[in-house]
């Protein structure tokens, strides 16, 4: 999520409200330089806030309980992100930070989708499959 202004505004309380108002919420970025958008990353460094969706004495934040899904797509092949590969890193742990933020703001965290290689040209067949598997998965949560 990247909120509803593109251009580096965010209206803070509105984005609070659309948070809110949801039980499973996606955040869906391209890879940046082993890490999030410049754009989701401020919009992060606004929407969640001190006492709105963390807390620091244990209690409930606001997104307490609601399932967060990072989807995420990289430019270059999976096998660059294995601890033998170009990065010599897996994604998860080049994305850790965020893992801890939604950790810290208590959502439940669902397995990451991961889509790669989208620099290099996927086939149709692989876009279709990877669409379809996209497609059920979200499907799966208003069951």
């Amino acid at each position: 999520m990247t909120g509803t202004d593109p251009d580096f505004r965010t209206d803070v309380a509105a984005e609070q409200a659309r948070l809110a108002e949801h039980d499973v919420i996606v955040f869906q970025h391209s890879v940046f330089w082993y890490n999030t958008t410049p754009l989701f990353k401020q919009w992060q460094d606004k929407v969640f806030t001190l006492g709105w969706a963390f807390t620091m004495d244990g209690s409930a934040s606001r997104l307490a309980g609601k399932k967060a899904v990072v989807a995420v797509t990289t430019g270059v092949p999976a096998d660059h992100y294995t601890p033998e590969g170009a990065n010599e890193a897996t994604i998860e742990t080049l994305l850790s930070n965020g893992h801890a933020t939604l950790r810290l703001c208590q959502f439940d965290i669902q397995p990451m989708v991961k889509l790669y290689g989208t620099a290099f040209g996927l086939s149709d067949e692989d876009l279709a499959t990877a669409a379809k598997q996209y497609n059920e998965l979200l499907a799966s949560f208003a069951a």
